[in-house]
C-alpha cells in the first residue's frame, strides 16, 4: 500500500480529490500530486455484502478534501487517520 495522493494547485494552493483537470479554486491547470496527509473520520457506516460486512467512512483531510474510504480496525468516527491506496485502487483509512 502507498499513501493516497491528491492534487494541489501550484497557483493558489487549493487541494482537490478526486483528480481534476482544473483547480476548483482558481481554474488554473497547474495541478500536481502530493501526499494526502492526515485527516479525521467524520462519519462511518457498515454495508453488508453477502456474508461480509464492509465499514466505510467519510474522512475530511486536514488540507480540505473529503474522501470516502474503507475503515481499518480502530478507525472510527472522530479518529485521526492516514489514507492508503492498495494496488487495486481501494482506499483505506488507518489510525
Amino acid at each position: 500500500m502507498t499513501e493516497l495522493q491528491i492534487q494541489r494547485c501550484e497557483r493558489c494552493g487549493t487541494h482537490a480529490f478526486p483528480d481534476r483537470l482544473w483547480c476548483p479554486g482558481c481554474g488554473a491547470g497547474e495541478l500536481r500530486h502530493v501526499a494526502a496527509g492526515p485527516g479525521r473520520v467524520e462519519e462511518e457506516t457498515s454495508l453488508r455484502r453477502s456474508a461480509e460486512s464492509v465499514r466505510l467512512g467519510t474522512v475530511r483531510l486536514d488540507s480540505g478534501p473529503v474522501v470516502i474510504a474503507r475503515l481499518a480496525t480502530g478507525a472510527e468516527a472522530g479518529a485521526r487517520v492516514r489514507l492508503e491506496r492498495t494496488n487495486h485502487g481501494t482506499i483505506w483509512a488507518r489510525d
